[in-house]
């Protein structure tokens, strides 16, 4: 089983018209055993906690990324 972070962005415009992402929420999911299914439970968490019926009312892009493999943070104490 394998940690993973998975994170929703939102892409948007900025002045000039230039898109770029903004993170929207991180969502942690331990012990998948799959990245689709950390995803697929990270959807069902997302629209929880946004109380909408589905994750793309809120974003349209969506990262996970192997926790378990991530570099630790020296600062994080």
């Amino acid at each position: 089983m394998t940690n993973y972070q998975v994170k929703f962005f939102k892409t948007l415009l900025s002045s000039d018209g230039h898109p770029f992402k903004v993170l929207q929420r991180a969502i942690a999911v331990d012990g998948a055993t799959t990245e689709d299914a950390a995803v697929k439970l990270a959807q069902s968490r997302f629209a929880e906690l946004q109380h909408i019926p589905d994750w793309k009312l809120h974003a349209d892009a969506i990262e996970a990324e192997n926790a378990d493999q991530q570099p630790k943070d020296p600062l994080a104490g």
